[in-house]
């Protein structure tokens, strides 16, 4: 991540429920066109979101508190970070659905669920421009 002292960040908390996915959508839609990514990266970034979004609920189905969604913003790069409390013998399966659907979307995924309190999933886009820019 770009240390850049020009970074913004944006906190969403969300309660673990799927009607308010379209929300998560709409904000990191919202952010995405901010930041000037085309089209197809906008999508690729709601579609992950969403996915993110689903894996959440559907783990922390029985927690009953929220959930949190944090942008990360610079130039370059959109980090985005869905913190949620951790479910009582959560292990993550590599190969589920949502997982892989995010590994084609974002550039980078990593998931923490080391501690016991919390499960982490990070998802990073890169700027296909970034690179041609002075």
């Amino acid at each position: 991540m770009n240390n850049n002292t020009n970074n913004e960040v944006i906190q969403l908390a969300l309660p673990i429920n799927a009607a308010y996915v379209s929300a998560a959508r709409l904000t990191a839609s919202s952010i995405a066109n901010r930041l000037n990514f085309d089209i197809d990266e906008i999508e690729d970034i709601k579609a992950a979101v969403s996915e993110a979004c689903a894996f959440v609920i559907e783990q922390s189905s029985e927690i009953k508190e929220s959930f949190q969604i944090i942008f990360n913003l610079s130039k370059e790069t959109l980090v985005i970070d869905l913190i949620s409390g951790r479910p009582e013998g959560f292990v993550v399966q590599e190969e589920q659905m949502s997982l892989l659907m995010i590994r084609a979307l974002m550039d980078v995924l990593k998931i923490d669920d080391e501690t016991d309190e919390k499960l982490r999933i990070t998802m990073i886009k890169n700027h296909k421009l970034s690179s041609f820019e002075q």
